[in-house]
């Protein structure tokens, strides 16, 4: 018989872990943190204390109490006892911190299963620096490869999504056929990979489809552009000025560095990302199913190098290529700046002309920060820049949501990365499972 908990995921977006049980072999279905999570308790610069491991996690109920997952280390200043692992798989969907953050405190020894372009990504993010997930073991799969745990095996597909290596998973347990969409879209570059999964999806004849929802809602206030129609708005914006363009977006959107490059070669200017994102890209260069610009070698590309007081190792290379302040003032006709959030202070330096284009291109749902949105349009302000918007969705809208589960016609379905879970109710009827705190037989 088997059973699928949703210990998160459930009415909330992201924070997915999906632990599925069948005669003994457990195996969870990414394991990430919700973009709410703990906010009845934290804020900006009140967070858990790190040095205590889980502590505050269990005292606050925003995690599970279970024996035999978290690690020695993040166990050791609680009151859980450390037990041996009696998990036997994580399986990453992709590598967006909602799906993934919370890997960093599970025991080491669990395998972890991910793409392997998602596998060198993590890997550049956490040498340059960034959230680190700690050792574990990493397996890699890529489409079609079948892993077999016990009495799972898990099938993945890749799915179009707004990072790379993004995957959905058909699952046969011993009884059961089951599909999980991770997060998905149809209307990116690599739409014809999510038609791969539904496809997949529908010859397997799924028994329960776990299917997310981010914009299943009564009211959608996302555009349901398309890449392509991100390129075409940016195109217009670009050529019709001669002032620096600056534009801000996730920094693992690689489809939008893509979209941004294209633009920069078109209009003969130079894309400047961060050394961090630079890094990233060139260690994506060697992909052989990925392409993207190298910033240390194409000439449409620069590295912004910020003044520091100390450079990491594995940004001394790139200094000596890169691009500052000044170099940007003398002739900004000649630049669009990728600017993180986190680097807004570089206007005091960059000093753009004011009237500069400001092209947001975030990726939800970090544009539902209202706080965050206030502060971006202070600092534009004070600068005197244009905001201009033109984002492509990382989620399918609400109708091709429905639309994908009326495709693969499953015979339940579980809805999760939702807040609406009961439009699903409203579409489906009684083959809707509405996730609970304990287990479900699907």
């Amino acid at each position: 018989m088997t059973n699928l908990t949703v210990l998160g995921g459930a009415n909330e977006i992201g924070g997915n872990k999906l632990l599925l049980e069948d005669r003994g072999t457990r195996v969870f279905l990414d394991h990430g943190q919700s973009f709410n999570f703990g906010e009845r308790y934290f804020t900006e610069y009140l967070g858990p204390r790190d040095r205590f491991g889980l502590r505050d996690y269990f005292a606050l109920d925003l995690l599970p109490r279970i024996g035999g997952l978290y690690s020695k280390e993040m166990l050791a200043p609680t009151d859980l006892p450390y037990r041996k692992p009696e998990f036997h798989a994580v399986f990453l969907s992709h590598i967006h911190f909602d799906h993934t953050s919370h890997i960093k405190f599970i025991d080491p020894s669990i395998p972890v299963y991910l793409g392997e372009t998602g596998k060198r990504m993590l890997d550049a993010w956490e040498q340059s620096g960034r959230e680190g997930l700690g050792e574990h073991d990493y397996r890699t799969f890529r489409t079609g490869k079948k892993v077999r745990i016990d009495d799972i095996e898990v099938e993945p597909i890749h799915v179009d999504h707004s990072t790379p290596a993004a995957y959905g998973f058909v699952i046969r347990t011993s009884d059961s056929t089951i599909a999980y969409t991770g997060d998905f879209r149809l209307h990116g570059p690599m739409a014809r990979n999510t038609r791969d999964f539904i496809e997949r999806a529908r010859r397997a004849r799924v028994d329960t489809l776990i299917c997310e929802g981010t914009r299943v809602a009564p009211r959608d206030k996302r555009q349901n552009l398309s890449e392509q129609g991100v390129v075409d708005r940016c195109d217009r914006i670009i050529g019709g000025t001669k002032k620096l363009v600056l534009t801000t977006f996730y920094p693992r959107d690689i489809d939008r560095m893509k979209s941004f490059h294209r633009l920069a070669v078109k209009h003969d200017r130079i894309f400047v990302v961060s050394s961090r994102v630079a890094y990233l890209l060139h260690a994506l260069k060697d992909d052989p199913r990925i392409e993207v610009p190298d910033p240390l070698s194409d000439e449409h590309m620069g590295v912004y190098c910020r003044v520091l007081l100390r450079t990491d190792e594995w940004e001394r290379p790139l200094r000596g290529i890169g691009l500052g302040a000044e170099d940007i003032r003398k002739d900004p006709s000649r630049y669009i700046l990728h600017l993180q959030f986190s680097h807004f202070g570089e206007l005091v330096d960059i000093r753009p002309a004011r009237g500069s284009p400001f092209i947001r291109s975030m990726s939800e749902p970090f544009e539902e920060d209202d706080i965050e949105d206030e502060v971006l349009r202070n600092w534009l302000g004070r600068f005197g820049l244009e905001l201009q918007q033109a984002h492509a969705s990382g989620h399918c809208s609400m109708a091709e949501v429905f639309g994908t589960v009326e495709e693969i016609a499953p015979r339940r379905i579980v809805p999760v990365h939702t807040e609406h879970q009961e439009l699903f109710v409203g579409r489906f009827g009684g083959k809707v499972m509405l996730p609970t705190k304990g287990p479900m037989r699907v």
